[in-house]
């Protein structure tokens, strides 16, 4: 069962008769400190001048491999809906397997990574503050201002968005014309791409290791879960006996047949090989012609 909110998390705690909720929880407060994503102005303290007071909560999850997440989210839709675009775009699926072809042909290490916490790493221009809950231990009843570009606020993807597209202009990539979430450095006989979404990079490079240690040392980023692409945006990654480079989404659809018994009982229907009905052929038209 997972937890709706801190209060359950704790009934859950008490019920199950172990700490994963509470350690969850824990552990996201703790980022919270690493990151600075507050700034504390004391216990009682009223919201300075210019600056809305607004709520937070924990979002919990368990995780495929059954680690248990929680997420501290701020209550965005309390605040004005801004004038200024917050959009934050992302590689397209025609994108990144364009970046996967490209690899193969220029002979690019293909790689998957993952930046921990990326939200975190930028800056907020929202003016908020909160009154701490229970759920920050010492720091209950103490006026926070919202330092980093938390979850859940209205303009944290793209303010993520510009500090990541700022660190990829440091290191000499520029986003392509036609795809501007597709970084690309020349690199001599081609070009190397980096395909970004939101916090899930897939790297073409010829050194990628170096890629993310240069990332560490100019930027500070953590990194999770980097080396050659295994599984990526729901996608599993393997080569078959010749070499050629697979992809197919194993461990999704292993996850959505299990929900599946679990609801009703039984296994899927799997007496279809094809997503297409039987007899259609796409390949010729039979619609009326228009007049």
């Amino acid at each position: 069962e997972v937890a709706r909110d801190f209060k359950d998390a704790k009934r859950l705690g008490e019920l199950n008769g172990n700490t994963k909720w509470a350690d969850a929880n824990d552990k996201e407060i703790e980022c919270m400190g690493d990151f600075t994503v507050f700034k504390d102005l004391g216990k009682g303290a009223p919201p300075p001048p210019g600056f809305k007071k607004i709520r937070v909560h924990m979002v919990h999850d368990v995780k495929h491999d059954g680690r248990h997440r929680a997420r501290l989210v701020a209550d965005g839709h309390l605040t004005d809906v801004p004038v200024d675009s917050v959009h934050s775009g992302v590689v397209t699926l025609r994108g990144f397997r364009m970046i996967l072809f490209l690899a193969e042909l220029n002979d690019l290490e293909l790689w998957g990574t993952d930046i921990s916490s990326a939200h975190l790493e930028a800056k907020t221009k929202e003016q908020l503050c909160i009154i701490a809950g229970p759920e920050f231990g010492n720091l209950e009843g103490h006026t926070l201002i919202i330092h980093k570009a938390l979850h859940g606020l209205r303009t944290s993807g793209a303010r993520w968005h510009d500090r990541l597209a700022d660190s990829l202009r440091d290191l000499g990539f520029f986003p392509c014309r036609a795809e501007p979430d597709i970084w690309m450095r020349d690199c001599g006989p081609c070009h190397e791409c980096v395909g970004v979404y939101v916090d899930d990079l897939c790297l073409a490079l010829k050194k990628p290791q170096e890629f993310i240690d240069e990332l560490k040392k100019r930027q500070g980023f953590s990194f999770k879960g980097s080396g050659p692409i295994e599984f990526h945006l729901g996608c599993d990654f393997r080569r078959d006996e010749d070499g050629v480079l697979c992809m197919q989404p194993k461990k999704h659809l292993d996850r959505i047949f299990d929900g599946f018994e679990r609801s009703f009982g039984t296994k899927p229907c799997s007496k279809f090989h094809s997503p297409m009905e039987k007899g259609d052929h796409p390949e010729l038209d039979t619609s009326e012609l228009l007049d």
